[in-house]
């Protein structure tokens, strides 16, 4: 039987390339910049320094190191930069709300691939 894994991590790579461009093309067509969330980068940082620390990947504490001590770094501009639901416009809300949609597919798939693996179907 063939492995499926490397063609389904490739499919999900390619998914996950496909949304970082749509979002790249539709923030470069914005007229206004959105300024950096330094609160959201505070948290990815601990995020990826916790993760990194505990499955033993240095590039990834490293990296939530430092956008950890950048957010801590710029924590005066945490509230001024902090966007909400309700400081979205509708078609950010439907970006956004598309973009969850297809991550929580992904994650469905992921899964459903991995107990089809430990069941021996796969």
């Amino acid at each position: 039987m063939v492995d499926m894994a490397p063609y389904i991590i490739f499919a999900i790579a390619l998914v996950l390339i496909v949304l970082g461009v749509a979002f790249a093309v539709i923030n470069f067509k914005r007229k206004k910049k959105t300024p950096v969330d330094y609160y959201a980068l505070f948290v990815m940082g601990i995020i990826w320094l916790v993760l990194g620390i505990l499955f033993d990947m240095a590039v990834f504490w490293i990296l939530g190191l430092v956008f950890a001590i950048f957010g801590i770094l710029n924590k005066a501009k945490w509230k001024k930069n902090r966007r909400t639901w309700k400081d979205m416009d509708k078609f950010e809300k439907k970006v956004v709300i598309t973009i969850i949609i297809i991550l929580l597919i992904l994650v469905v798939i992921g899964a459903l691939f991995f107990i089809l693996r430990d069941y021996g179907l796969m």
